[in-house]
């Protein structure tokens, strides 16, 4: 006699899970990392003002400033490495690629930080240093602040100042400042029948005019030469700073990566020793 059963097999269908990012720990790896760039650039600083050279100011200040770009970048990789590496161990799970995506968060969070914080501290520069050149000054701030470092320049304002017996402290709209920051900005522009006309109405004599203002035109064109040079230095300047932030940025990207991906893999040593109660689980 046969004995038959009938068996049905029950599949139950488990869910996946997608993995989760923990915020926490992201914001707790960004504050780490941030403390440790912080803690190295200070040491950086120390360091540079311990081999500064008073004897030696130019070569000081070039080693200076390449010092700072080479720290910068260090500082920040740095940095970042362990903020990474922090984030996943304050996550506490061993997948190594979301240990990767946490430290790239810390990495999206630092730098979103840092750009915010640089805009609103150049937002403020501007505020409170801006030259004001309106009306009622003429626009002579801007003339000021070209000619801080232009000896040309100088020397262009004074000698005009003298051709029209400028008197120092006239600051009125139409007054003797206007008109000679007008005619030093006619010569600038190479229009020196607009700065005869000017002078002429200041009372300046035909025959003074001749004479002097060749050599005014000559004063004019190596201040244009010292401005252009001031502009293709800055241009420099800013290129190189561009350049700077933009390897700082993507090296720390990769450091905290990996930073992010070590430490997930190594979970286990840091919590090798420590065992938690666990909440227990309770269904519906």
């Amino acid at each position: 006699m046969a004995v038959t059963s009938d068996r049905i097999d029950t599949v139950v269908a488990t869910p996946l899970l997608h993995p989760r990012m923990s915020w926490g720990a992201i914001i707790a790896g960004w504050l780490v990392a941030t403390a440790v760039a912080g803690l190295l650039y200070v040491a950086g600083l120390a360091l540079g003002f311990a081999a500064f050279d008073p004897n030696d100011v130019a070569g000081a200040a070039k080693g200076i400033g390449v010092g700072t770009a080479i720290w910068l970048i260090v500082a920040w990789a740095a940095g970042l490495f362990v903020g990474g590496m922090f984030a996943s161990w304050f996550d506490a799970r061993t997948d190594e690629t979301m240990g990767a995506m946490h430290g790239v968060a810390v990495w999206g969070l630092s730098l979103t930080a840092t750009a915010l914080w640089m805009s609103l501290g150049l937002g403020h520069a501007m505020h409170h240093h801006a030259p004001m050149g309106g009306p009622m000054d003429g626009g002579r701030a801007p003339m000021a602040a070209a000619a801080t470092d232009n000896d040309a320049l100088v020397i262009l304002q004074a000698n005009v100042r003298r051709m029209t017996d400028h008197v120092p402290g006239d600051g009125r709209p139409g007054g003797r400042d206007n008109s000679d920051d007008a005619i030093v900005a006619s010569i600038l522009a190479d229009h020196t029948d607009t700065a005869r006309a000017l002078l002429m109405a200041n009372g300046t004599s035909a025959e003074s005019i001749d004479q002097t203002l060749p050599r005014l035109v000559t004063e004019g064109n190596a201040a244009n030469a010292n401005i252009r040079a001031n502009a293709d230095r800055a241009a420099h300047y800013t290129s190189m700073a561009l350049w700077i932030a933009f390897i700082a940025g993507l090296l720390a990207l990769i450091t905290a990566a990996i930073g992010g991906s070590m430490g997930a893999g190594n979970v286990h040593r840091v919590y090798h020793l420590r065992r938690y109660e666990g909440r227990p689980y309770r269904g519906l």
